[in-house]
């Protein structure tokens, strides 16, 4: 009996991420995929979630090597998590989830983890108006949000660089608009497809961006998860 309530939880958990992997294999992304620069784009649908496991024991990250991720040797990275580390989620693949690790200092962990490893942690689904308001910033990426002139709408500027390895090879970008979210979701910019447009979404104490690389010049993209600035 609870072996077969084991397997319903897991069941259950792969089929509440699935249809972001339907969404990604869609717009052609290998559907082994799950890297830094592809995350926030590459679903439709985001979450967070908790490790869970024995205290001590470890859940390693997985790479998208051809054939993974998977129990091949090669698949798993020296990266791993603990028990009670919160991750950012993705879309899936079988049963594994993609997910990004935020540490309090320092870089970012992204790849493949078991989705029988991970508890999911509920977000508001409508996120109180001042949950979005403040600076965030990824690396040197930096996105203002404050309450926007129509009653229920939100004000965004942001900025952007790129740097070349080149000296003095340095493109730079801006976001800006007014806009009202809906539930955790805020869209802004035009309906022309030459004209800067993002998508901000606020998953726990993460505001995830990602836009249509034309908010900039050449590879300059406000695409991270942003946290905010204390």
């Amino acid at each position: 009996m609870k072996r077969s309530c084991k397997w319903l939880a897991l069941v259950l958990l792969i089929f509440c991420w699935a249809p972001a992997s339907v969404w990604a294999q869609d717009e052609g992304i290998p559907a082994n995929w799950c890297r830094n620069g592809a995350f926030t784009r590459d679903s439709e649908a985001f979450g967070l979630a908790r490790v869970k496991g024995e205290k001590g024991s470890r859940v390693y990250f997985y790479g998208e090597e051809e054939g993974c991720p998977g129990p091949a040797a090669k698949c798993r990275q020296k990266a791993y998590l603990i028990p009670g580390d919160e991750v950012i989620t993705s879309r899936t693949f079988g049963e594994w989830v993609c997910a990004w690790y935020q540490p309090a200092r320092g870089t970012e962990t992204v790849g493949w983890l078991a989705a029988d490893r991970l508890a999911p942690v509920e977000t508001p689904a409508r996120p109180a108006l001042a949950s979005w308001l403040g600076s965030w910033d990824f690396y040197d990426d930096e996105v203002r949000v404050k309450r926007g002139r129509a009653a229920g709408s939100l004000l965004v500027e942001g900025t952007a660089t790129w740097v070349g390895v080149n000296p003095g090879n340095v493109h730079v970008g801006e976001l800006s608009g007014e806009a009202a979210p809906a539930a955790h979701i805020l869209k802004l910019g035009g309906e022309d497809e030459f004209d800067c447009r993002a998508t901000l979404r606020l998953v726990g104490a993460y505001l995830l961006v990602s836009d249509n690389k034309q908010c900039g010049g050449v590879n300059v993209t406000f695409d991270g998860v942003y946290r905010k600035k204390k």
